[in-house]
């Protein structure tokens, strides 16, 4: 969702290399909750993030690509890497040379910092920095490898960096858990080679792979070999997904209540009139999904350009083919028994959203190529290692038409609606409102009107449901900027207006009438609007505003275009008298 802080949004591949096995440490993260976010939810295949060209010094847009990139060596790539290497090209994470891709060869150190500085959308450092005595100014590399090594994502050795040096698997490991911030985590893969797994990667090892991001092959991890072109595409476009919604987190960890502060300064005086019902909204509506469908040709199981997609549009009035929803469910279908039905050991968000998805299409959850998609969100303990995030979507997932929770011998604690919910009033903020870690002292607006849109079913039977959500909204009125937006990660974004649109339409407020949320005459909607692209699709942020590490000001981004439009479809369902957004109690099963 916002990066969910769905908001998340820049998706990183960040690859630090380091010769030295001493300085191969992963930086702590303070817990698992902090990689949850934003999932979900949150989020991930966006075609319109940055890309590095070799002539400018900043990283560009690309555009979305309709067709699927081509190579002239096709069919030499592997058929379980094809979609990710035309993602990642598409992307200009890795491209081909001469019309070929070259599948089979291996990645260098210089390539990677290429990569890495393309995902991360870092600004080309061209001034002397870093010193190697195998780097030189003329070398095509020098920008990438010196932007690295100034942030200090890749270090040499001896004074060299070498440049030319293969990448290995457990390097590469090594270097995804530091860049991504992955802590050491108990869940040891049992892999027969793990014994040939270097001292210092190990951890690293255990964690990229707990978080899938990187995956064995006939139970072994085989650490010493190379790793390929195709294998990189791969692993790149999980670690991109992955930041996408981790980034969220990371950010809310260090956000400072400063901001928090200048956002109460700005409450609007006096009542504002009630305003006619917004018509820009429903046209938006229209335009958004046909940007969608034309962005998101092949909807997969991912947080953008997935299930958010479809629940958007399914939730809509606007006529969709059927045959689109087919190739999202032949898509569920096929990730489901490649992967015997594991969507992932961690995020549980991930069933949380598909079953969002199949609700609104009318689908059962409870057997999807014999897999019951309920069935894990029974292991409570699992649920929560993602924080309040995992509560919040398992809550609003299973109530989105009163699903059963499974009883599932075996698991530790039972989840039960009654521990969700104490989960997350249990991590309300003193004050009102709620936000991502294990002790947050500053509410976030995306948090809270999310931690609202779990709680709604319960509010008018739960008087401490109902005290916490009063206090929510309250807050979110208070942090309501006056023009009418949501401030995260000190830029008024597209994202966090939509959340609290999506939470006020669900408890029966209206986000464009209602004088709590209108601010100098501006309300949550005109504000959401005003992100609008004239060719369809929403702005992260508009074109000036402040860069908060999401999509760049001004560019159209898919994650921000999902959450815009089942906002606005949440909105227009309040005005037309329908079921609340996640009550998917209206729609009839097949």
């Amino acid at each position: 969702m916002k990066r969910n802080k769905y908001l998340a949004w820049l998706l990183i591949f960040s690859m630090l290399l380091s010769i030295s096995a001493v300085q191969l440490t992963p930086a702590a993260a303070e817990e698992l909750a902090g990689f949850a976010k934003g999932n979900d939810l949150v989020v991930k295949t966006n075609i319109l993030r940055p890309f590095v060209t070799y002539t400018t010094n900043k990283v560009e847009a690309v555009k979305p690509a309709e067709q699927p990139v081509t190579f002239k060596d096709k069919e030499a790539i592997a058929p379980w890497a094809l979609e990710a290497v035309d993602a990642a090209a598409k992307l200009g994470l890795i491209q081909g040379s001469n019309g070929s891709f070259k599948p089979k060869s291996t990645i260098t150190r210089a390539e990677f910092s290429k990569i890495l500085v393309a995902i991360l959308g870092l600004e080309l450092k061209s001034e002397q920095g870093a010193s190697f005595k195998d780097v030189d100014r003329n070398d095509w590399f020098y920008p990438y490898v010196n932007t690295a090594y100034e942030a200090g994502l890749m270090k040499g050795y001896n004074n060299q960096f070498q440049p030319n040096d293969k990448m290995t698997r457990e390097q590469m490991a090594s270097t995804l858990a530091r860049a991504l911030n992955l802590s050491s985590i108990k869940v040891k893969p049992e892999f027969k080679d793990m014994d040939a797994v270097a001292a210092w990667a190990k951890s690293d090892v255990e964690a990229i792979v707990a978080f899938e991001i990187m995956l064995g092959d006939n139970n072994r991890f085989k650490p010493k070999d190379a790793v390929t072109r195709e294998m990189t595409a791969v692993v790149a476009m999980r670690a991109y997904e992955y930041k996408q919604e981790a980034k969220v987190e990371e950010k809310e960890e260090g956000k400072q209540e400063t901001g928090q502060e200048q956002e109460a300064a700005q409450e609007s005086e006096g009542t504002p009139e009630q305003k006619p019902q917004h018509r820009e909204a429903v046209e938006a509506v229209k335009q958004t999904a046909a940007f969608l469908q034309k962005s998101v040709t092949n909807p997969i199981v991912a947080s953008i350009g997935g299930e958010w997609t479809v629940l958007g549009l399914a939730r809509s009035d606007v006529k969709v083919p059927e045959a689109y929803y087919a190739k999202y469910y032949a898509n569920l279908e096929q990730k489901l028994k490649e992967t015997a039905g594991q969507l992932h050991h961690v995020k549980y968000t991930e069933y949380d959203r598909v079953i969002l998805a199949l609700t609104a299409l009318g689908k059962p959850v409870d057997n999807v190529a014999g897999y019951n998609l309920t069935a894990p969100l029974a292991d409570f303990e699992t649920v929560i290692k993602q924080g309040i995030n995992g509560p919040i979507f398992a809550l609003i997932a299973l109530d989105s038409k009163q699903y059963d929770i499974p009883v599932v011998p075996g698991v530790k604690k039972q989840t039960t609606r009654e521990l969700l919910i104490e989960f997350i009033l249990n991590r309300e903020i003193a004050g009102g409102g709620w936000a991502l870690g294990s002790k947050p002292t500053t509410p976030d607006p995306d948090i809270t009107a999310m931690a609202i849109q779990g709680l709604t079913p319960y509010y008018a039977k739960d008087a401490k449901v109902k005290a916490a959500v009063d206090r929510g909204i309250a807050w979110l009125s208070k942090a309501q900027k006056a023009d009418g937006g949501f401030m995260s990660w000190g830029a008024v974004n597209s994202e966090s207006i939509a959340q609290v649109i999506v939470a006020l339409s669900g408890m029966g407020i209206n986000p464009h009438t209602d004088a709590r949320f209108i601010k100098s005459g501006h309300s949550a909607v005109d504000a959401l609007l005003g992100f609008a692209s004239e060719g369809g699709g929403f702005y992260h942020i508009k074109a000036g505003g402040p860069d908060n590490g999401g999509a760049k000001p001004g560019e159209v981004d898919l994650m921000a275009s999902d959450q815009a439009l089942y906002a606005l479809v949440a909105y227009n369902r309040l005005l037309q008298g329908q079921s609340r957004l996640y009550d998917m109690t209206d729609v009839g099963h097949e």
